[in-house]
């Protein structure tokens, strides 16, 4: 919009030549009265006009200032930094505060400009380090995981360490610990003043269900459901694997089989095994050897499986595997190869896929503070997965591969 300024503008007068400049000098008191009283006259009407009289035109054009974070403070009647606080949604502002704080921002059009803050934020913390807040890793246990297993530790140590670097503090707490479910470790978190959860490897959906998601910014390692609800850090089970498969063929194996335990493969939605069957379905060369799958692996039933169905290399997680196939007189890799699937929780020297577990806290991690920045809470309209990428590892287990320290 233009705003165009009010002005009185004198029409020019015409020039006068020096016999009418000598008349009207030499016009007495007289002609200087008159001269007097028409520019009296004249200033009275350029007051006029200039604005003593009210103008509701005028007022309407007026472009109104910027409305900025101190403006919404006075209006508030708090500082500043607590105005920041309140619209970041921090736990520290009380309630009441914080609401009227976001209402009157809301009321006059004030929005946080998301990129200066993060720039003022790198300048503050080239300073001082600033403390940011207090984030929540919380274990989801189930009856087949009641415990922390070994690559979900390295998860937290990663996850730790990277949001201290952001200026946060990270706690690890377990759904299992409380009676009263997630209602009640809600509470707890609350009280600590917690801004973000990171849930390792959900089981279900029903597990967390009485969460207050509306109070807390959130994202989960590993799907828990075909149906996201949350933004998610996962590694990408299907291309990993294909990849894999793809580079055992090249090593000359030509009848791959796999065995998994079916909580591990049902917690992923089975990813492992559908990409399994989808590579020896469309990709072929690789035979076609039934997966192994049940509730626990034994030695009984991996023997008769291997006896029945002759792979040259067996896929898995259970390395115990190597030992039941030695005992049997089989050698890795001159009578069969062994490729372990978590080559993070090896037992022994193998070759193996790195599912990178240390990446996984620290994506979590700056997911959770990208969110908390953009003050974004509760249930995402449209959840969002970051697909982190396996890694092969060589091992003495395959053919051709060296003997890399264990």
């Amino acid at each position: 919009m233009v705003v165009w300024d009010w002005a009185v503008f004198e029409v020019p007068r015409k020039r006068e030549s020096p016999t009418e400049k000598n008349g009207a000098q030499g016009g007495g008191r007289e002609g200087q009265g008159e001269k007097q009283a028409a520019m009296r006259a004249g200033g009275a009407e350029k007051k006029e006009l200039s604005g003593d009289v009210a103008l509701p035109a005028l007022e309407a054009l007026q472009r109104p200032s910027a409305v900025t974070l101190g403006f919404v403070a006075k209006t508030c009647g708090i500082s500043s930094a607590t105005a920041s606080r309140a619209l970041s949604g921090h736990p520290n502002v009380r309630a009441a505060i914080r609401a009227r704080v976001q209402a009157v921002a809301q009321a006059h059009g004030y929005r946080r400009n998301h990129l200066v803050s993060t720039i003022m934020g790198q300048v503050r913390s080239a300073r001082t380090q600033h403390f940011l807040g207090n984030l929540a890793l919380v274990h989801v246990p189930s009856p087949a995981q009641p415990t922390l297993r070994p690559v979900q530790l390295r998860m937290i140590r990663a996850a730790e360490e990277r949001a201290a670097e952001l200026g946060f503090r990270a706690g690890v707490f377990s759904l299992g610990d409380r009676a009263g479910g997630s209602a009640a470790l809600a509470r707890v978190l609350q009280a600590r003043g917690v801004l973000g959860v990171v849930f390792l490897q959900p089981n279900s959906n029903r597990t967390t269900e009485g969460f207050p998601w509306e109070h807390f910014t959130s994202v989960q390692i590993d799907y828990d459901s075909p149906m996201l609800v949350q933004h998610t850090v996962s590694l990408d089970h299907h291309f990993t694997l294909v990849a894999a498969l793809a580079r055992l063929a090249a090593l000359g194996y030509r009848r791959i089989g796999l065995f998994i335990e079916r909580h591990k493969d049902e917690r992923l939605v089975h990813k492992w095994s559908a990409a399994f069957r989808s590579f020896q379905e469309n990709h072929g060369g690789v035979g076609s050897v039934p997966v192994l799958m049940s509730e626990r692996i034994s030695r009984p039933a991996f023997l008769a499986w291997q006896r029945t169905h002759r792979p040259d290399l067996v896929l898995g997680h259970v390395d115990r595997a190597l030992g039941w196939l030695q005992r049997a007189g089989i050698t890795a890799p001159k009578d069969i190869g062994f490729f372990n699937l978590n080559w993070n929780e090896r037992m022994r020297p193998c070759a193996g896929l790195d599912l990178r577990p240390e990446l996984h806290g620290v994506v979590a991690i700056e997911t959770l503070a990208a969110q908390i920045q953009r003050n974004e809470r509760g249930m995402p309209a449209n959840p969002q997965t970051v697909s982190i990428l396996g890694r092969w590892v060589d091992g003495p287990t395959v053919r051709g591969g060296a003997r890399p320290a264990s």
